[in-house]
């Protein structure tokens, strides 16, 4: 495969700037990948890890295989699938569903679905692990996904998703967060990194890991009491780094309602109770737009909120400072 390095990867180590670009690589996986000298440089054998990507450039992977720790046993489990070509589809993915097994969800995955209806029909730069996987939603956020079905459209899409200027590709979330955002609406941008006592969690930092951009906007507000209130915020990543909505919510200091990892609050009993008892972060991937790259065809995908999250959009329907019956 072939992955264009971006500009603002000059100054890298070759291994940080392609783990970086496909998270399915570790830097290990990487490391590895250019002793066994399969990985070139502008046409030049790289064999040292720490080489600097001194200029734009083009970095191609001999035929490799992504070790798989799991068997991936084909599942018929029901998809939304909006969209579909030859090289790319897009599904609705439910709350719930875990995008590839992993400890603990070894089955009813998304792969395990995909496994079954499309069997040999996708990409398989991720591994037998995570065919056709260019990007990956957690398990209880909601909407829309895109997979690939060939290995260059894997490539283009991931190039796409790493391009920060938006004008290729648009991902455009909702969440509902407790509090209102100050200012209502902004850019977050920090680096983000795994927090250094959980390994699950990710933390904001001015300098280390990578760096993380998002564009929000609060549509709506209620005031629950006087002092307590919850908005509908729309979001836009400029990048995709894991938990990046959830973890910069929680930095500008709006937690996202229902999240069990980032946003543990003593949720007081002033809220209404669909707030107190969501199962699950309030978060939707909501609009996807790109500039399909064999088309050139520009193509936008809107997936409606579900239906536990459309309650939240009623709730905040309710005119400003209604009692908590609303």
């Amino acid at each position: 495969m072939k992955i264009e390095i971006k500009d603002s990867d000059i100054g890298k180590r070759i291994d940080v700037a392609i783990s970086e670009l496909f998270p399915e690589l570790s830097r290990t996986r990487v490391q590895k990948l250019i002793k066994e000298r399969k990985v070139i440089c502008n046409n030049e054998l790289v064999v040292d890890a720490a080489k600097k990507v001194i200029a734009p450039a083009i970095i191609e992977i001999d035929d490799y295989e992504v070790e798989c720790d799991y068997e991936i046993i084909p599942e018929k489990i029901d998809l939304n699938i909006v969209y579909e070509d030859d090289f790319i589809i897009v599904i609705n993915k439910s709350a719930g569903m875990v995008c590839h097994p992993a400890p603990g969800h070894k089955s009813g995955t998304l792969v395990n679905a995909i496994a079954y209806r499309y069997h040999d029909q996708l990409s398989n730069i991720g591994g037998a692990m995570r065919p056709g996987i260019v990007h990956r939603l957690d398990k209880d956020t909601s909407g829309l996904m895109l997979i690939a079905k060939t290995n260059e459209a894997h490539v283009a899409f991931a190039n796409l998703f790493a391009n920060e200027k938006g004008n290729l590709i648009r991902r455009k979330y909702v969440c509902f967060v407790f509090g209102i955002p100050s200012p209502r609406s902004g850019t977050v941008e920090t680096f983000i990194t795994r927090h250094p006592r959980n390994r699950q969690m990710f933390i904001t930092h001015n300098s280390v890991g990578k760096k993380a951009i998002t564009l929000y906007e609060a549509e709506k507000s209620m005031y629950c009491t006087s002092t307590k209130a919850i908005s509908k915020v729309n979001c836009e990543l400029l990048t995709g780094r894991t938990h990046q909505i959830r973890v910069h919510m929680k930095h500008i200091g709006s937690n996202v309602i229902g999240d069990q990892m980032y946003g543990k609050l003593k949720i007081e009993h002033t809220y209404p109770e669909i707030v107190r008892n969501f199962s699950r972060q309030a978060l939707h991937s909501h609009i996807l737009e790109f500039r399909h790259p064999f088309t050139q065809e520009w193509l936008s995908f809107e997936a409606s909120l579900p239906e536990d999250m459309q309650k939240l959009e009623q709730l905040m329907n309710c005119p400003e400072k209604t009692p908590l019956q609303c």
